[in-house]
């Protein structure tokens, strides 16, 4: 990856463990932006969920905490609090200053995995700069009708990035936090098949997500076997993932 302006300083706010500098270079990384502009949807919960699945798997995972919350970087102070050091945590605070420059800096001991866990109100040029470094973005979708509208407008400022229209990255919509066999639950579905951009998976309004993020894992982490259900929707996520990563890599210059 190359940058285009130099940076003096530190450039990022916290890095929850020491980093695992790889030999592969950048552009072996792979980076998922988990991203909507409505707050609220489930972001983070998706974001931590992936991280710890993809560890759990084995991987070299980085994640990225650009929400000024901060869930994500508390999630993983409590994740080394329980004896797990298999994340690589980074955080920065975005503003309307952010540079693609800056981003870039942040991420230069990122993993061969990066999950990305961006605000809400994401838009505008720092929407663009975090495009640039994503080559795969999923939006969480909940089933309600602002949340469609809001999705399908953060959708299309996606596809008006510039980063965007020169290079499509690979789109994706999860439903998150939903009850089978309701009205509006329908109406999601609906929405969700009429996009001309993959739906993954629904996944259900259960406790083990609260569970595990009061405990800094993923629900792969619970090893609760009521959890089956939830864990084929992950590996259905993580499957999409690969394929998307193994595509990718076979296109020169997707950079």
């Amino acid at each position: 990856m190359q940058r285009e302006e130099k940076v003096r300083g530190p450039v990022h706010d916290d890095i929850i463990s020491p980093p695992r500098v790889l030999q592969t270079g950048d552009e072996q990384r792979f980076v998922i932006l988990i991203a909507n502009a409505k707050g609220g949807c489930g972001k983070t919960t998706l974001a931590t969920n992936l991280a710890s699945h993809l560890a759990a798997q084995g991987k070299a995972v980085t994640l990225l905490d650009l929400d000024p919350l901060k869930s994500a970087t508390s999630w993983l102070h409590q994740r080394e609090k329980s004896g797990r050091r298999d994340i690589h945590g980074l955080s920065l605070k975005l503003d309307a200053h952010t540079t693609y420059g800056r981003l870039t800096e942040t991420i230069t001991h990122a993993r061969e995995y990066l999950v990305i866990d961006s605000p809400a109100g994401l838009d505008g040029p720092v929407l663009d700069h975090v495009m640039r470094l994503t080559q795969v973005v999923i939006v969480p979708v909940l089933p309600s009708p602002i949340d469609i509208r809001a999705a399908t407008r953060f959708l299309q400022a996606v596809m008006l990035t510039p980063s965007y229209r020169r290079r499509p990255r690979r789109l994706a919509v999860i439903a998150n936090r939903t009850r089978a066999r309701t009205r509006m639950y329908a109406q999601l579905r609906q929405f969700l098949s009429s996009l001309k951009i993959p739906y993954l998976v629904t996944l259900r309004d259960t406790q083990f997500y609260v569970q595990a993020a009061g405990e800094g894992v993923g629900i792969s982490d619970l090893e609760d076997p009521r959890a089956g259900a939830d864990l084929d929707h992950w590996k259905r996520i993580i499957e999409w993932l690969e394929i998307q990563r193994h595509l990718i890599k076979a296109m020169p210059g997707f950079r």
